[in-house]
């Protein structure tokens, strides 16, 4: 059996307890971790969240006072309490780097949307499929000021607003 380190090389199982810590690794399999940190495939926002830190060795208390939040708010993460969304950008982006992940190692494709100027996504979107501002928000049953907040990258965009603009590319 295999698993990767933090730098995604992968080692023989038996030689990671001495990397990790046999405490850690062991905390690890009751939590039920193990099988997935053997896959090197973690799925969700809260899989990615956890593997990152556990390949990395670092603890939710000292990896939450690196980014500035409490372990708590952390620990909901990795369990998949916060939904995927209300998770902010700049906050996975911290946490895969302090854990020597690539940028956006952490985030779904709506958080990669997000830090790669939604704004100007969307608005590439409505010029593509030749939608004024006023009936994007018709279309998305919003205020136009609304719209014109999204484009400037002053409010977040909604999960739907992605999905919109990710199916029209999907389409062309």
């Amino acid at each position: 059996m295999h698993i990767p380190d933090a730098a995604n090389n992968v080692i023989p199982y038996e030689i990671y307890p001495t990397l990790m810590g046999k405490q850690k690794i062991l905390k690890a399999k009751r939590m039920g971790i193990a099988v997935k940190l053997c896959t090197g495939s973690p799925e969700t926002v809260a899989d990615k969240l956890r593997y990152a830190r556990l390949t990395a060795g670092i603890r939710q208390a000292d990896l939450a006072a690196g980014i500035g939040i409490d372990r708590a708010t952390l620990l909901r993460y990795e369990n998949g309490q916060v939904a995927e969304e209300n998770i902010q950008v700049d906050v996975l982006i911290r946490i895969a780097s302090i854990c020597g992940k690539d940028k956006y190692f952490c985030c779904n494709p709506y958080h990669i949307f997000l830090g790669e100027d939604a704004g100007k996504q969307i608005k590439q979107y409505r010029k593509r499929t030749g939608l004024t501002q006023k009936q994007l928000a018709a279309l998305c049953s919003v205020a136009l000021t609304t719209v014109k907040r999204w484009e400037q990258n002053e409010n977040k965009p909604p999960v739907y607003v992605w999905e919109l603009v990710n199916r029209s590319r999907c389409e062309s």
